[in-house]
């Protein structure tokens, strides 16, 4: 997708501070990965702008069955205001992190802050990673929380008619799209989902990347990100996730899907200089395509995930006011 290309010119604020970033090196440890990202994520969540909200809303955690093992989910409840006898819209969140970094905790501000501030119960499921548990442990734990969300619907405060929205940061917004598809398959949810909430979302393995939308899928090749998300880091990851044997399969590859027809609406964020660029607009493509209303913002110059990191940045308030305006869209109220 050249048409994108001028979207990777660095944004002004980041190019004053990249060069201070080391050079992301390829993936020698996982667990040394995971280690260092976790300390990072801790001190960015502690940050007094990031900090969530702890009044105005229950949170309750629940340990639950999964195929060959367990979960946690937690559910961030708004306390009921006077006109709010009837029931709260739900979201059903899934974290970053490539498939093998993260956990429950990740978004945890965010989604106390969503809890309260758009009136809408969030449930996150804390999925098995890769590589101890490979594909499909992620897809299946997550589809497992949804089911959950539903089943316990009322203890939970939802009104499944206010709607229903799956969404997910970069592997977990891969997640997300994946429960859109699946839940046309499953008589119990078909119908139900009203809104798919995609942030700078992964929608096709690097193995897979080689097939008929090659010549779409330019900005993985052009790797010109190196501190954030790296093409290196990126096939690191999904080697953990599925070894390359699962590459075409569409819940590892959503964009790779026979049908994009009777999918809910996709509220999609996208940054300029993040690898995952391409696949993104394709997906979007593939959307509208199908009759899918869609609705995209895009953050030109900026690398992946740049609004966790840069709080201060114009750019990343700008993009935390469009995804709460795309929750509500999705969601029918704007």
């Amino acid at each position: 997708m050249a048409q994108y290309s001028h979207l990777s010119k660095p944004d002004p604020e980041w190019a004053a501070i990249s060069t201070t970033f080391p050079v992301a090196g390829p993936i020698v440890s996982i667990q040394a990965f995971r280690d260092q990202s976790a300390a990072i994520m801790t001190k960015l969540n502690a940050l007094p702008e990031n900090k969530g909200a702890t009044e105005g809303l229950k949170v309750i955690e629940k340990i639950i069955q999964v195929e060959d093992g367990e979960i946690r989910v937690r559910a961030y409840i708004p306390d009921p205001q006077e006109n709010e006898v009837n029931g709260f819209p739900l979201l059903v969140w899934m974290f970053g992190g490539g498939f093998v970094l993260g956990s429950i905790d990740s978004d945890d501000p965010l989604l106390r802050n969503l809890a309260v501030n758009s009136r809408i119960v969030c449930v996150a499921g804390d999925y098995r990673k890769a590589p101890e548990h490979p594909f499909p442990a992620a897809v299946n734990d997550s589809y497992a929380s949804l089911k959950w969300a539903f089943s316990n619907a009322s203890e939970l405060s939802v009104n499944i008619s206010k709607g229903v929205i799956v969404g997910g940061v970069s592997a977990g917004g891969n997640l997300a799209a994946v429960l859109a598809h699946k839940s046309l398959k499953d008589p119990e949810l078909n119908g139900k989902l009203t809104g798919q909430l995609l942030v700078i979302p992964t929608l096709i393995a690097p193995q897979a990347m080689s097939g008929k939308y090659k010549s779409e899928l330019l900005s993985f090749d052009k790797d010109e990100d190196p501190y954030f998300l790296t093409k290196s880091q990126s096939i690191t990851f999904s080697e953990a996730y599925h070894g390359g044997l699962q590459a075409n399969n569409p819940e590892v590859s959503p964009i790779l899907s026979d049908s994009f027809e009777g999918l809910p609406p996709a509220y999609i964020q996208i940054s300029g200089l993040d690898i995952l660029r391409d696949e993104a607009f394709l997906y979007e493509r593939l959307l509208k395509e199908a009759g899918v209303p869609t609705r995209v913002d895009v953050y030109p110059g900026l690398p992946h995930g740049f609004h966790m990191a840069f709080s201060h940045f114009k750019e990343t308030k700008r993009q935390k006011e469009e995804f709460k305006n795309g929750l509500n869209w999705l969601l029918g109220r704007s």
